[in-house]
């Protein structure tokens, strides 16, 4: 891995203890930091962030264990501005805003999470799931073999489940009430708790499918196909729970950047000082929320140890 400049880890720690951190200005504001060195921290490419985070995973033993979700953030924006946006539905609440997508992947052991990586869409090219399936190559090219694949119902296509079990990644995935299994629809199916194995319409393999609620679970892995599918796919919460400490606490929301490679480059920046405070407060019994209202009040500074045996560069 290259060396890590030193406005980078400035950067972080602005990030990280800044009750404001929309822009490099926002972030300077008050703090003892220099705007133009959080500035430049900007001009990485993505691939060098997302190759911080998944140090901080790969640290935790996260390629051999634990569990990769998928899933995506609608970051919006007030207007298109200079960044060319088109107006986009956010999924969240339904409505249509001027913004981008994130397509988002994770990391997850039940107790620890570490956001690893995203693609943006901005509605101009690639779909989304071929960004998703973006994101697993390079998740398998990282060395990743995770114990399963996690993600909603969107995600569930086939070229995105034949690439998962050509590769050996189990995965766990609600499926639509529309979905085909062996020639029927699964709302069709009778009763209203069953387990059920057979072909998903498009599949070249088989598929335990798991009713409850309302709601249909799916799996390729046989050891799964029972009830416990669905604790196994409650983990997937994990990803909420990232986003919602990305956009509250680490500037996805309100950011102020006009170039999209700025305005990138400080969202990927979000990620690895959320894996920061996350390797800090599990090992001082805090929650996400507490190490950053401790590291906001100047009782913690950013712990920046798990990166710095990666020499760093003066600039």
């Amino acid at each position: 891995m290259k060396r890590i400049p030193r406005p980078v880890l400035r950067a972080l720690e602005a990030l990280a203890q800044s009750p404001i951190n929309t822009s490099a200005l926002a972030m300077a504001e008050g703090q003892g930091f220099a705007h133009d060195t959080l500035y430049r921290a900007l001009g990485q490419p993505l691939a060098f962030f997302f190759e911080l985070s998944l140090k901080l995973c790969r640290d935790l033993g996260g390629l051999d264990r634990g569990y990769l979700i998928l899933d995506d953030v609608f970051i919006q924006r007030y207007r298109s501005g200079r960044l060319g946006l088109r107006k986009m539905r956010d999924t969240a609440t339904g409505g249509w805003a001027y913004g981008l997508s994130l397509v988002v992947l994770a990391w997850t052991d039940g107790k620890r999470r570490i956001p690893l990586a995203f693609l943006p869409y901005f509605g101009e090219e690639e779909s989304k799931l071929d960004l998703a399936l973006a994101l697993l190559e390079w998740a398998k090219e990282a060395g990743f073999r995770p114990e399963g694949v996690l993600f909603d119902a969107w995600y569930a296509a086939r070229q995105v489940l034949e690439w998962l079990h050509v590769h050996g990644w189990p995965f766990v995935t609600r499926l639509r009430s529309n979905r085909v299994l062996d020639g029927v629809q699964l709302r069709r199916h009778g009763g209203t708790r069953w387990v059920k194995t057979g072909r998903l319409r498009g599949l070249t393999f088989a598929v335990g499918v798991l009713k409850r609620g309302g709601k249909f679970y799916g799996t390729d892995r046989e050891g799964w196909w029972d009830s416990g599918m669905r604790e196994v796919y409650r983990m997937r919460q994990a990803i909420e729970e990232i986003f919602r400490g990305l956009q509250q606490e680490l500037g996805w929301t309100g950011h102020r950047h006009w170039r999209r490679a700025k305005l990138l480059a400080h969202l990927a920046l979000g990620l690895v000082a959320y894996g920061l405070i996350e390797r800090q407060r599990e090992g001082l019994g805090l929650s996400f929320y507490q190490c950053r209202r401790r590291l906001i009040a100047g009782k913690l500074s950013l712990d920046l140890s798990p990166l710095l045996p990666v020499q760093v560069e003066a600039a």
